[in-house]
């Protein structure tokens, strides 16, 4: 009798999903069952390639260098040119209805996963606060 840990099973799944729909030449769209600005948003991501610049510095006014290179190995994955949906880091108005919804609601999606966001944003060691730190980081202006 084999016994199978359902949390990695599912956690390898997510990152071959994630790895698999995180690409620039996806041509496919993705649809998100939630509000209709945001649905249509969504729809307009296309395999078009989205200009983006890569953190280079350390601003440590928002985040600890640990932090950064989580950011980096996780969350800027996507968020970095706003793959499937993603605010991207430092676009403060992409992410002000988000934040509206609380630091709370944010942790919580961020562990749990929301819409095309897998669990725990690919950061298993993270902490809540780690997460809310990660998520300051992101909706701050560069």
């Amino acid at each position: 009798m084999s016994t199978y840990n359902l949390p990695r099973v599912f956690a390898a799944l997510a990152f071959g999903a994630l790895l698999f729909g995180c690409t620039e030449k996806s041509q496919e769209v993705v649809e998100v069952p939630e509000e209709p600005a945001q649905k249509a948003a969504v729809q307009q991501v296309t395999a078009h390639e989205v200009e983006s610049q890569p953190v280079t510095e350390v601003d440590t006014a928002h985040i600890s260098p640990e932090l950064l290179e989580t950011y980096q190995q996780t969350c800027g994955s996507c968020h970095e040119k706003g793959l499937v949906g993603a605010p991207k880091t430092g676009d403060v108005e992409a992410w002000k209805p988000r934040l509206a919804k609380g630091m709370d609601t944010m942790v919580k999606h961020a562990r749990d996963g929301f819409n095309a966001m897998p669990p725990a944003g690919l950061c298993y060691h993270c902490s809540d606060e780690d997460y809310a730190e990660l998520i300051t980081y992101m909706s701050t202006a560069r």
